[in-house]
């Protein structure tokens, strides 16, 4: 039998979703793959190459928490420790599983002493990876060139070389957390004309600590942009001051309540709200997804969601189009729903394991 084992970060929630396949599947790996996984909780990459000397495997998942980044010195010693375990064992196979939210990262340095680089959405053409983009990312160096805004110094991205670039695949997304399964397959109490759908738009957002960066600034566009349709639809969204939020129960039941979601990039581009909308029979409807590649991939244009263009411009034609279009809603709605447990009927976590082990 393989042995792996996984180390790393587990003090958010995001990394513990990332975790949790490889618990929910560990049954299946043991028996379709012959591997088993054992998990080790670190938090420092220090830590991470002391648990990795001290615990022979075949294969090492390396999932680090992105603030292990955010200095030069850290990233150095990152590479060295790294470069160190390629070194001390070369058969052993190295899997990174990065942490960031967005397509790019502050760790593409480690690429070539891994085998495989896992993104939760990677760029669909990877030669994308090889631009120098403002803020680090396509959408900031959108948003830099369109609205004019100022980055500073704030930037997440880093070099890939040619010879590493192919390193670079879609592992898994925030929809394999093992909170959405249960709701995915039941079906949905509520759909599209259920009474129960009470609200047209739900458009609850976070807009972050600071309203003068990137993060908080796109979604103020894309809340003003909502704003013509209150006029005639009855949309639930904050406002576009200050950052009061609703409980986490409000939030569940509106969204339940919703006929559309609108689910505005943040600081990565997929989100939980993208799988809660699926999973609740709503009609997700968000900025276009077409430069990534990512799994589950639910964001496929017109038939499992609506895109719109990442400057808003056709955000309130759509959702007017899709609330006044009822069955061509209830096709896409259901569409997104195959499709998501189709993830998880077809085992493709352990297919993307099995395709790199």
């Amino acid at each position: 039998m393989k042995k792996a084992i996984l180390v790393g970060y587990i003090k958010d929630k995001i990394a513990v979703a990332q975790r949790e396949p490889f618990t929910e599947n560990k049954k299946i790996l043991i028996k379709q793959l012959n591997l088993s996984v054992q998990q080790f909780t670190a938090a420092t990459f220090t830590e991470i190459g002391q648990i990795c000397e001290a615990n022979s495997s075949d294969i090492v998942f390396l999932l680090p928490s992105w603030q292990e980044s955010l200095t030069e010195e850290k990233l150095t010693k990152a590479e060295k420790i790294v470069a160190k375990l390629r070194q001390d064992s070369p058969e052993r196979k190295l899997i990174f599983i990065d942490p960031f939210a967005q397509a790019s990262t502050n760790y593409f340095s480690l690429l070539p002493y891994v085998d495989y680089f896992l993104k939760r959405q990677c760029y669909q053409n990877l030669e994308n990876y090889k631009n120098d983009y403002i803020g680090g990312s396509m959408l900031t160096d959108f948003m830099a060139k369109e609205w004019k805004y100022d980055f500073g110094e704030w930037f997440v991205g880093s070099k890939v070389s040619e010879s590493d670039i192919d390193k670079i695949i879609p592992g898994w997304n925030l929809g394999t957390a093992k909170k959405f399964q249960k709701d995915l397959f039941h079906k949905p109490l509520f759909g599209f004309n259920k009474p129960s759908k009470k609200i047209d738009i739900f458009a609850r957002l976070s807009l972050g600590n600071k309203q003068n960066d990137w993060y908080s600034q796109s979604r103020i566009k894309a809340l003003k942009a909502l704003e013509p349709l209150k006029f005639q639809y009855k949309v639930v969204a904050n406002e576009t001051s200050g950052n009061k939020l609703v409980s986490p129960r409000q939030y569940l039941q509106e969204i339940k309540s919703s006929r559309l979601v609108f689910s505005p990039f943040g600081w990565g581009e997929t989100c939980w709200r993208d799988f809660e909308a699926v999973c609740y029979g709503c009609l997700l409807i968000k900025p276009s997804m077409a430069h990534l590649n990512t799994k589950p991939n639910i964001f496929i244009d017109y038939e499992t969601y609506v895109p719109v263009s990442w400057d808003f411009s056709d955000l309130e034609e759509k959702c007017s189009y899709y609330l006044s279009h009822p069955d061509e809603t209830e096709k896409i709605i259901e569409n997104a729903r195959q499709v998501y447990m189709a993830y998880f009927k077809n085992q493709e976590f352990v297919q993307t394991i099995q395709s790199i082990i």
